[in-house]
């Protein structure tokens, strides 16, 4: 994808396209990526444990008066106020702090140092039915609170057997003002990969501790959601964004959706509904209840995997397939409810390191180089594991992988030669006169030289010459036309892409609204992130021209600037109306790009 991390004079960003920032690794070392608080502070511990406050000698229990009914769920039940719970604030002796409401609207002010802590609590095990519905992971804890001072408090689940897992609840949203505060199950996660047993989780905990902190902290709601909904506007700052873009004469582009920050991948359905994929691997996805055109409600439909690249939708059963890390994932939701409930890993432990896989598409039907039926094939990039280096055997390759098939075996190689192909598409272009299929993919070049990005024709079975040739043409004999040996040994690109552009999304556009000269395949370039040489933050179209060579068919590409003013372009996709829709890695804001006569 993209160019490795993302690197300007106003901030610092992992580029999910160049290379997979590791936390244990380069991002780690340098704090580049900003998804690594979401994972910062989670830890595991039990009551008998070393991150367990110390015995309270301060105490209140609380159980709200009124008549007691015993739980048989939890999901989306107001747990503040209940007559049946037992809410309970205590601290260690070295503390300042006060506890009032404790069961209806906690009201916490304390001050804390660095070996102390203050901690409310609500218990439930007590309460729950012979017959209780557990958790599952896959609800939203949803907590209505606001804090003054510098308080940083932790939120722990309480398992029955004392062992318990905390989440920092400023990452989730937590702010000075009352702020609606949501933290998905499937992310609480520690640093070994363990999760909690969502199944016996008796008791919340917010904590005060590790840290000299003073303030109040108060809180009017709490519930496990089944499913995290809400409704969505378009902001001011965004319509600004918009207003502020340069396209080319008769084009507009409007935002369709904003606060996704670190998108990767852009789907639609068959409804017009749209999903996301962020970067952190929280997959939304956006609904039109009023028929209106516009997005007004949007719902988390899955999340917990550490990082999506790849995002496809699959129209025959409405299963949604995710990629990352080597990983492909087919997940559906069961029960309707809007989450998904499955998650079936049918690639696992593809290697991966600088480069990972990547963009997910169907073939065209019937396949264009073997002919099945149907949405037969998913198509995917697997980038090299080093900036020159391919790493095992399906690296720097284009890959296909059967929508019922399990494991590594049941993967085909495309072509090879690929160093980072983070997007691909399929573009009815014409040849002669006639629509035909073919397929397209985005590849960053080096980090470390100036090797140009490409954008190439996929051939089937084409080497395109990484890691010792890369661009349009190669070190040809005296008096050697590029078409005469192109694709022996190795097939050269469209067009060589500015070095360090990070050519990254690919769409091809064939709505016949548009003119015809913009009927064709478009690259989103990222933008630079090791060089100082400010290059790409734009949309290009592509005009492609078909040329024959001793090896078939293929095309080259003249660019031109399409779209300007973005700051980091990553996703890209053509709607089902055929319009150009481009996500922006950095603002988090989605772009619908229409001809306007």
């Amino acid at each position: 994808m993209i160019e490795d991390t993302i690197v300007n004079t106003h901030t610092i960003y992992c580029n999910p396209c160049r290379f997979y920032c590791d936390p244990y690794r380069l991002c780690r070392l340098l704090l580049l990526c900003s998804f690594i608080v979401l994972c910062a502070g989670c830890g595991r511990s039990s009551n008998a444990g070393a991150g367990t406050p110390p015995p309270s000698t301060a105490t209140t229990d609380h159980i709200a008066n009124g008549a007691s009914s015993l739980l048989d769920h939890l999901a989306d039940v107001e747990l503040l106020g209940r007559a049946d719970l037992t809410a309970r604030c205590d601290h260690s002796a070295d503390v300042q702090f006060t506890c009032e409401h404790e069961a209806t609207q906690p009201l916490l002010a304390a001050e804390v140092g660095a070996s102390s802590y203050a901690r409310w609590s609500l218990a439930f095990g007590e309460q729950l039915t012979t017959d209780f519905t557990p958790l599952t992971g896959t609800e939203t804890l949803y907590l209505h609170m606001r804090r003054t001072g510098n308080l940083m408090p932790n939120l722990y689940l309480v398992e029955r057997d004392g062992d318990r897992m905390a989440v920092r609840l400023n990452a989730f949203g937590l702010r000075d003002e009352w702020s609606d505060v949501h933290v998905p199950l499937a992310e609480i996660v520690d640093d070994e990969g363990n999760r909690p047993d969502f199944a016996n989780i008796v008791e919340v905990q917010v904590v005060l501790e590790w840290a000299d902190m003073a303030g109040e902290l108060e809180i009017d709601s709490v519930r496990f959601a089944s499913v995290w909904r809400e409704p969505v506007t378009i902001g001011d700052s965004s319509l600004a964004l918009a207003q502020a873009l340069q396209l080319d004469t008769g084009f507009a582009a409007t935002p369709i959706a904003d606060g996704l920050s670190a998108i990767t991948q852009i789907q639609f359905t068959p409804d017009h509904d749209m999903l996301v994929s962020l970067q952190t691997g929280r997959i939304w996805w956006y609904s039109d209840g009023d028929g209106d055109g516009v997005y007004d409600e949007r719902h988390l439909y899955a999340t917990g995997l550490p990082e999506v690249v790849g995002l496809l939708y699959d129209a025959a059963d409405g299963a949604v397939w995710l990629g990352g890390r080597g990983q492909l994932v087919h997940t559906f939701d069961g029960d309707q409810n809007g989450v998904a409930d499955s998650y079936d890993v049918r690639i696992d432990g593809l290697p991966w390191g600088r480069h990972q896989n990547n963009t997910l598409v169907w073939n065209p039907d019937p396949d264009p180089f073997t002919g099945e039926r149907g949405a037969h094939w998913i198509y995917f990039g697997l980038g090299s594991t080093e900036d020159l280096e391919v790493g095992g055997p399906y690296n720097a390759s284009i890959l296909r992988f059967p929508r019922d098939g399990q494991g590594q075996d049941a993967l085909e190689i495309v072509s090879k030669g690929n160093r980072n192909p983070y997007a691909l598409v399929w573009g009815a272009a014409p040849v002669n006169g006639e629509a035909t299929w073919q397929l397209f993919a985005s590849e960053n070049g080096p980090d470390f030289n100036d090797a140009p990005d490409e954008v190439n024709h996929i051939r089937w079975h084409h080497h395109y010459g990484f890691p010792t040739h890369f661009g349009a043409t190669f070190d040809l004999p005296a008096d050697t036309a590029p078409t005469e040996i192109d694709g022996w040994p190795y097939s050269g690109a469209l067009y060589d892409v500015t070095a360090h552009a990070s050519a990254s999304g690919l769409a091809y556009v064939s709505n016949p609204a548009w003119p015809a000269a913009y009927q064709t395949l478009y690259v989103g370039l990222f933008g630079q992130v090791f060089s100082e040489e400010i290059v790409g933050h734009t949309v290009d179209r592509i005009m492609l021209t078909p040329i024959e060579t001793e090896t078939g068919l293929t095309f080259r590409g003249e660019p031109s600037v399409f779209m300007a003013g973005l700051e980091r372009p990553l996703p890209m996709i053509a709607d089902n109306d055929g319009n150009l829709v481009v996500g922006d890695y950095a603002t988090g804001v989605v772009y619908r790009v229409e001809y306007k006569q």
